[in-house]
């Protein structure tokens, strides 16, 4: 009777082997034998599987991470929203013409009521901070792992009396500290002293007080208060909270519309944040929009609408390692019919637009081809991102 020989692969092979595969396959190999689990759960193995999926997100397909929502409406006019979220996987064919894509829907359970919203406010290396409901939460969704932050020091509750401190959200962002080694949050906080009428209702006087920021470590599992650098005449009691923000190489970047436009820049490893014009136009009709990375760089759209035509422009900061630089006009596309935003600008020249309907359409700007995918409408503006499926945990 023959004898069945049990080969051993050597270490190195399987990691290699490994590191090449989804986050899907690797979480149900962790429960197969204890020494892969080992080896997954490894800092060496989680660094060089990110950096594997970034080469082949570089060279080959690239991952858009879609927010989207559908409210469903009741007989009694009471309504429910569910929250969905679609991995849209785009690639060309060999004559790097045609665009092929595939869409994976996500079922994350987050913790929300049934009128929550789940906003995405920063992305990095897989990981993607929203708030849902009041709660902030990390979540990385190629694993469908999440976690719920600590509630804010500093975000307090609306005075009760005629006389107190105001405090609203402003923005918030996500990111790597590549000089601690470790992901940070930072929350930005408007602070104002109020004084109400008799009825508690209208304000008498609302004073703008010098804004604090709070940072979240997540080896820490805890928020700090720290100080920033920010002119309150700018950052006034009229202004709207910060957009989204974008990250890139240890700095969090945010469209601010105030008083003045800029973009707003914070230093996660120092801890300092600071302010960058945008580019001076003289056209007019325009309006800023929204920003989003491109060609590893930070980059804003404006938008110029005339029923019902719309057109864009997109700007790319010349970047130099967070510094402040210049600016340069990249694209004018348009002008399209019941074209409401871009999503995103990605590789090969692909701009990813929303329509007034909530399709989803992306424009080639080099060829003029324009095609629409067939996913599920959009009824409302999401944020998207172009997105690295990691194995990085966050618990």
């Amino acid at each position: 009777m023959s004898q069945v020989r049990k080969i051993e692969i050597p270490e190195d092979k399987v990691v290699e082997i490994l590191s090449k595969l989804p986050p899907k396959s690797l979480m149900r190999f962790k429960c197969i034998r204890k020494s892969l689990c080992t080896i997954i759960n490894s800092p060496s193995f989680v660094a060089k599987h990110l950096n594997n999926s970034m080469d082949n997100k570089l060279s080959s397909t690239t991952c858009i991470l879609l927010n989207r929502c559908q409210v469903h409406i009741f007989p009694d006019r009471s309504w429910k929203q569910d929250v969905f979220w679609s991995m849209i996987n785009l690639s060309f064919d060999s004559d790097e013409h045609n665009l092929h894509y595939d869409v994976e829907d996500l079922n994350i359970p987050f913790p929300i009521e049934d009128q929550d919203n789940v906003e995405l406010h920063g992305y990095c290396n897989g990981i993607v901070c929203v708030i849902a409901g009041k709660n902030v939460l990390l979540c990385n969704p190629a694993t469908r792992e999440f976690k719920q932050l600590p509630n804010s020091s500093l975000l307090l509750p609306l005075p009760k009396g005629r006389f107190g401190l105001e405090t609203t959200f402003k923005g918030l962002g996500f990111g790597y500290d590549c000089k601690a080694k470790e992901y940070k949050v930072v929350r930005i906080i408007d602070n104002y002293d109020c004084e109400y009428s008799d009825d508690g209702e209208t304000y008498i006087e609302h004073i703008a007080l010098p804004h604090t920021a709070e940072v979240y470590t997540m080896a820490a599992n805890s928020w700090k208060e720290i100080t920033i650098d920010i002119l309150s005449k700018i950052l006034s009691s009229y202004s709207e909270p910060f957009s989204y923000s974008v990250y890139l190489k240890g700095f969090c970047y945010w469209l601010s519309c105030d008083v003045e436009e800029y973009i707003f820049s914070f230093d996660l490893a120092n801890e300092i944040s600071d302010m960058i014009d945008l580019p001076f136009r003289g056209e007019f009709g325009f309006k800023r929009d929204g920003i989003f990375l491109y060609n590893e760089s930070p980059t804003y759209y404006c938008s110029s609408y005339e029923e019902p035509f719309t057109l864009f422009e997109i700007w790319v900061m010349d970047y130099n390692d967070g510094f402040k630089s210049s600016w340069t006009k990249h694209l004018t596309a348009g002008p399209f019919k019941d074209m409401e935003f871009p999503l995103t600008h990605w590789k090969r020249d692909e701009l990813l637009m929303i329509t007034s309907d909530g399709r989803v359409a992306s424009y080639n700007s080099c060829s003029g081809n324009f095609k629409y995918l067939n996913i599920p409408v959009i009824i409302n503006e999401n944020r998207v991102v172009d997105y690295v499926k990691s194995i990085i945990l966050v618990n």
